[in-house]
C-alpha cells in the first residue's frame, strides 16, 4: 500500500492540477491525503473527475483557507472513521485480513490553536486498535536539524509534540530521500527550510513491514512537498532485464515523420530475410525512441534531483532564485510529458481531446501488469520465478514446438483431405499485395 500526502496549497489552477496528476502517474498510490485545497466537496469533484479517481472524501474549506481531501483507488477496502477541519481518519482492508489505520492530518498554523489540533489527534489514537499511521502537514519540527534559516525552533513547542508522540507510542519515519519538505521561496538570506510534514506509525507497523520506505517528492507548483509511504518500497523485485523482450512498438510513433525515416533506412538495406529485416529496425528503433522520448524522463528526474539538492543544502545564497527558475523548467516537463502519454493511449479518447495523463498513462502502462509472468513450468515439471530462468523455458518451448521432428509426410495421404479452397480463391491469395492495401 502507497499514502500519499501534499499540502497543495489551493486546488484552483490548471498547472497545480496537472502536478496533482503527474505526481499519480509517477508513483501510483493507493491513499492520497491532500490539505489547503481551498475548496469545498462541490468543487472538489472536478479534481476527482480530473484524477479519474471516483472515491473520495471531502471536507469544506474554511473561506478560502483549510480543505480536506482523502481519495483512494477502486481496488482499496477503505472506510471513513471520522474527520473535521483538521483530519481525516480511515480503515483499510489489506490482504490477508489485515486492518490498517490511516489518518490524513494537518496541524494547526495558528500556534495558540496547536494544542487543539494535538488534543483532536490523542482522541483518534485512543480509538485505534489496529497498526496506525499518520501522515501530513504537522507544522511542527521535532529539533533543530529541521530547520534552517530564520529564528529557531520554539522549544515548548518541540516538547509538546514530543510528548504527543510519546503518548500515543508513535515513531518518526525518517525519509529515505529528501528532508526538508517546505521552503518560504525568499532570496538569500531570508530564505528558510523546515520538515513540516512527515509520517508517524505505531511500534507494529515498523516491526511488521521490515520493507518501509517513505520519500520526499519535490513539487513546482506548491512550497510544500509531497512525502510518500509505501510498505513494501524496499522490498527487492526481479523483473526481466532483456532488451529484446522489452521492446515494444509504440503506436504514437507511427506518426513522427523521423520514426518513418529509421524504420525505411533500416529496413531497406541490403539482405531479402525478413527476420533480419525486424531485426534491424528494432535495433535501429530503440535507440531512437531513447534518444527522443527517454530524454524527457532523463531531464526530469535531474531537475528533480537539483530541486533536492537545493533544498537540502545548507547554503542559502541565490537558492531561491534558483528553486524558482529549477520548478518552472520541470513544470514546463511535465506539460510535455503529459502529451507524450497522452499520443501512446490508445483510447478513442485521444481523438474526442481528452489529456487526463493518468487516464492515458493506466491505458498505455496497464498492459505490462496483465503481461507480466510470474512463474513457468519447465519440462522436468518444476516452476521457475527468476526472469532469466522464466525466458529460457519459454524459448526451449517454442523452439521445440517449431522445430522439425525429422518425419517425412506421405504425400499421397494428403488425398483423403477435403478441398476447401477453390483454385480462384487460391490464385488471389497467391497474388501480391499492394501499397494501399499494407496502409
Amino acid at each position: 500500500m502507497k499514502f500519499m500526502c501534499w499540502n497543495c496549497r489551493n486546488l484552483g489552477s490548471p498547472a497545480k492540477i496537472r502536478e496533482l496528476k503527474q505526481l499519480l502517474v509517477a508513483n501510483n498510490p493507493d491513499i492520497i491525503f491532500l490539505s489547503e485545497t481551498k475548496m469545498v466537496a462541490n468543487e472538489f469533484r472536478r479534481v476527482q473527475n480530473n484524477c479519474r479517481l471516483q472515491n473520495a472524501l471531502a471536507v469544506n474549506s474554511k473561506g478560502r483557507s483549510g480543505g480536506l481531501a482523502m481519495m483512494w483507488n477502486d481496488g482499496m477496502n477503505v472506510a471513513i472513521q471520522n474527520y473535521s477541519k483538521h483530519h481525516i481518519d480511515s480503515l483499510i482492508k489489506l490482504e490477508g485480513d489485515k486492518t490498517l489505520r490511516v489518518t490524513g492530518f494537518h496541524g494547526h498554523t495558528n500556534l495558540s490553536c496547536r494544542s487543539n489540533s494535538w488534543e483532536m489527534l490523542r482522541r483518534v489514537g485512543d480509538s485505534a486498535q489496529e497498526e496506525w499511521v499518520v501522515g501530513g502537514d504537522f507544522n511542527a519540527i521535532l529539533n533543530d536539524s529541521e530547520k534552517e534559516g530564520g529564528r529557531r525552533g520554539v522549544r515548548a513547542q518541540m516538547y509538546e509534540f514530543k510528548d504527543v508522540m510519546d503518548e500515543l507510542a508513535l515513531v518518526d519515519i525518517k525519509p529515505d530521500s529528501g528532508w526538508f519538505t517546505w521552503v518560504n521561496n525568499r532570496d538569500e538570506g531570508s530564505l528558510i527550510k523546515e520538515r513540516l510534514d512527515r509520517f508517524l506509525t505505531s511500534v507494529s507497523v515498523v516491526e511488521n513491514y521490515p520493507f518501509i520506505a517513505t520519500k520526499v517528492v519535490r513539487q513546482t507548483q506548491s512550497d510544500h512537498d509531497a512525502i510518500i509511504l509505501d510498505l513494501w518500497g524496499k522490498k527487492p523485485k526481479d523483473y526481466p532485464n532483456n532488451n529484446r523482450l522489452s521492446f515494444k512498438f509504440d503506436v504514437c510513433w507511427a506518426k513522427d515523420e523521423d520514426s518513418k525515416k529509421v524504420i525505411e533506412r533500416a529496413w531497406n538495406r541490403d539482405g531479402t530475410d525478413y527476420g533480419d529485416k525486424i531485426e534491424r529496425v528494432r535495433s535501429a528503433l530503440g535507440p531512437w525512441q531513447c534518444k527522443k522520448y527517454g530524454k524527457i524522463k532523463g531531464e526530469m528526474r535531474k531537475l528533480e534531483k537539483q530541486i533536492e539538492l537545493i533544498t537540502d543544502s545548507d547554503s542559502r545564497e541565490e537558492s531561491g532564485k534558483m528553486l524558482k527558475e529549477t520548478r518552472r523548467r520541470l513544470d514546463f516537463l511535465y506539460a510535455r510529458e503529459e502529451s507524450y502519454w497522452a499520443q501512446r493511449s490508445r483510447s478513442r479518447w485521444l481523438r474526442e481531446g481528452d489529456r487526463n495523463t493518468r487516464f492515458f498513462h493506466a491505458k498505455a502502462s496497464s498492459r505490462l501488469k496483465n503481461i507480466y509472468i510470474e512463474k513457468l513450468k519447465d519440462k522436468a515439471g518444476n516452476w521457475v520465478t527468476k526472469s532469466k530462468d522464466i525466458s529460457t523455458v519459454a524459448k526451449d518451448y517454442f523452439a521445440s514446438l517449431f522445430r522439425s521432428n525429422g518425419q517425412n509426410a506421405n504425400i499421397q495421404e494428403m488425398g483423403y483431405i477435403r478441398e476447401c479452397v477453390t483454385g480462384e480463391a487460391n490464385e488471389w491469395l497467391n497474388m501480391a499485395y499492394t501499397e494501399s492495401e499494407v496502409l
